[in-house]
């Protein structure tokens, strides 16, 4: 379940939303073209523009926040929620000891963290089969594209400096004649497959934002039908 903010002309509307509505709401969005972003607690944030009839724009937006955050997604959580993501068939059993495991292909995973996946709602089940929920799947794409951009390095004085460099840096308050303003910033993401550099940091940072949406909508496309039909069932 999240709850839902719904940005309008007259304000602000609250509400809840189940987990087919917030999936159905997403596929639209993707299809629609409007921009999509996971939020690290496993919501998203939907934004697009409109044109009003007097020829202004008007900005709007929907967020998912989810009533149970995901919480912190450490590396052995992300593997195990990996394998039930991938695997099949994933489904509950029981152990020798008469506790509730998930069975993920040949991979046993304990009944201390099926039990924590249980309580924390990164996991459910639909017609005998394990699945990640919504919130779990938006949460491990958030965590996948943690981008952070570069403080530019300002003024600096070039080891080879050239002429025209030099008259341009002279009579330049505080002591910086013949140094070089460098406002170039360089945006990454832990995914590994992003890097660019803006002009500042505002434009490195605007080039972040537009590979986390660029992400989150080839998410939405991508997602396992499997995972839709048991979501809408």
């Amino acid at each position: 379940m999240f709850s839902e903010t719904v940005t309008h002309a007259g304000g602000d509307t609250e509400g809840i939303a189940s987990e087919a509505h917030a999936l159905m709401l997403l596929r639209r969005a993707a299809r629609r073209g409007y921009a999509i972003e996971a939020t690290e607690p496993g919501g998203a944030l939907i934004t697009w523009t409109r044109r009003e009839p007097r020829g202004g724009i008007a900005h709007r937006s929907i967020r998912l926040a989810p009533q149970m955050p995901v919480g912190r997604l450490t590396d052995a959580i992300t593997r195990d929620l990996g394998l039930i993501a991938d695997l099949r068939p994933v489904q509950y059993v029981f152990n020798d000891y008469g506790r509730r495991i998930i069975l993920a292909g040949l991979t046993e995973i304990s009944a201390m963290v099926t039990a924590s996946l249980r309580a924390r709602r990164l996991v459910t089940e639909h017609r005998g089969t394990v699945r990640l929920t919504l919130t779990a799947r938006l949460g491990l794409l958030a965590a996948a594209h943690r981008t952070k951009s570069a403080e530019p390095d300002g003024w600096s004085r070039p080891a080879d400096i050239g002429m025209a460099a030099v008259s341009a840096g002279l009579n330049r308050p505080g002591r910086r004649a013949g140094m070089l303003n460098c406002t170039a910033s360089v945006a990454t993401c832990s995914c590994g497959q992003f890097r660019a550099v803006g002009g500042d940091r505002a434009d490195a940072r605007r080039l972040a934002r537009a590979h986390r949406r660029d992400a989150a909508a080839a998410f939405v496309e991508t997602l396992p039908v499997s995972f839709t039909t048991a979501v809408t069932a």
